[in-house]
């Protein structure tokens, strides 16, 4: 019997070992695998000549990523961390007071906890930027009949600020996005609206009713609904007052930072479903969350509202589509400006949370409506083309001035002067030369009005 301990034993440890993956593959396809973790898992490498010396550190980041029972185990050990230890398992989740969680980035322009604390405020050029940006875009529009406003959504930190941990404290309470806000008013006509106060009114005024999501990065319906609401006043339109709306409230364990966590928190949020803000009946024909919502409403308002939007937009859309006859919300991810003038919009709003008004590729920053794209890309090993052709179609730009002026160069050179742009135009340049293209719309023969002045580096 002893003899025979050692092979019991190997065959105790085979099994164990065994026995996960045995059971994964029997039943695998009803346990839950899906990636929580915001990025691309390993796929299986294949030996080649190339990797072979890789190969051994490929398949065990491969094997980590798609270990059996991962989610689960993940899950057990973030529990464990939450649950007992009060510890976040995820860098970008901060766990807040009262059940509360919320999103921490690093990057201190786009972190939305750094944004409520005054942590960070806008450069003079920054301000500038945008101001540029968004005076052109209105221009642009207005050209062709068609409103603009700015819509920016409050981040969840702004509002409940009191519910971050202890050890972040107030650095300024005049912020950057305030600093934002009161410069456009000031220095500009955009028409911009931040509901901030109006949700800091609301949550004092209405102590039983949540406005965000505890567990997850955004506003619930019914912040969503005073920000809809808010939106509408803008552009003259009169919503009920929260009290005066139906609310049935469902409770929900997850979201999206629970989802980052990997943990299941019981019946930790509260979300509801908005009813009779009218009588209209309002119809959703479309809903695909990173393209299009297509929205009908019977007897609203025959304005074509199109919206340029963000994740915010999921909850706030059914609420101002009831105001609208049709209106039209299309993700960032999916815009085109020419969606704009294809739809026969009659207003245009660019809405965005307040965590992304800045700093990132789809900030404001970086955002403009324009008559002109440009191009710069080598022609051949001594040249360089540079292209400018129309942006938006079946737009007639019959007063368009364009130079050219080379780096270190004294003058400017002509390319056209007041002559109409309806089609693309290449300029050469040798490949060592750099300068920049101006390109003037005028509204008109007389030159004296401006529509939109594009500078093209090259």
């Amino acid at each position: 019997m002893a003899k025979c301990k050692p092979a019991i034993w190997i065959a105790v440890f085979l099994v164990i070992t065994a026995s996960p993956a045995f059971t994964y593959f029997l039943m695998g396809q009803s346990i839950d695998s899906e990636n929580y973790e915001n990025r691309n898992m390993a796929v299986k490498p294949v030996l080649t000549v190339e990797n072979y010396d890789s190969f051994p550190n490929e398949y065990e980041t491969y094997y980590n990523d798609n270990i059996p029972f991962r989610n689960q185990l993940i899950r057990f050990h973030n529990s464990i961390d939450y649950f007992i230890f009060k510890q976040s398992a995820n860098e970008n989740v901060e766990i807040g007071k009262n059940g509360w969680l919320f999103y921490y980035v690093s990057d201190i322009e786009t972190n939305p906890i750094g944004q409520a604390l005054g942590y960070w405020h806008f450069t003079p050029e920054q301000l500038q930027t945008i101001a540029d940006n968004l005076l052109s875009t209105k221009r642009v529009l207005e050209s062709q009949g068609i409103e603009f406003v700015l819509f920016i959504a409050p981040n969840k930190e702004t509002i409940y600020t009191e519910e971050l941990p202890d050890y972040y404290e107030v650095r300024d309470s005049y912020t950057g996005t305030d600093q934002l806000i009161d410069y456009l008013r000031e220095n500009t006509d955009i028409r911009v609206v931040y509901p901030k106060q109006e949700l800091l009114e609301a949550k004092e005024e209405y102590t039983n009713i949540l406005l965000y999501r505890k567990l997850d990065t955004h506003w619930n319906y019914a912040g969503a609904y005073l920000g809809a609401a808010s939106l509408a006043k803008e552009l003259g339109i009169t919503m009920p007052p929260l009290n005066e709306v139906n609310l049935e409230s469902t409770v929900y364990s997850n979201g999206d930072l629970a989802n980052m966590l990997n943990i299941v928190i019981e019946n930790g949020d509260v979300d509801y479903d908005v009813s009779g803000i009218n009588d209209l009946n309002t119809i959703n024909e479309k809903w695909d969350f990173f393209g299009e919502f297509l929205y009908h409403t019977d007897g609203a308002d025959p304005r074509k509202l199109f919206v340029r939007r963000d994740s915010f937009s999921s909850a706030m859309a059914p609420s101002l589509a009831t105001q609208f006859e049709d209106s039209l919300w299309v993700h960032a991810d999916s815009f085109d400006q020419q969606q704009i003038f294809d739809y026969g919009a009659d207003i245009f709003i660019y809405e965005t949370a307040e965590r992304y008004a800045t700093g990132l590729e789809i900030g404001l920053d970086n955002f403009r409506v324009s008559f002109v794209s440009s191009s710069v890309e080598d022609a051949d090993d001594k040249t360089k083309k540079i292209t400018l052709k129309p942006a938006i179609s079946k737009v007639d730009l019959q007063f368009v001035s364009i130079f050219k002026k080379a780096d270190g160069a004294e003058n400017m050179e002509t390319i056209q002067v007041m002559k109409p742009f309806n089609e693309e135009l290449c300029l050469n340049v040798p490949e060592d030369e750099s300068g920049e293209i101006y390109t003037y719309i005028f509204t008109d023969e007389s030159g004296e009005e401006i529509l939109e002045e594009v500078t093209t580096g090259y």
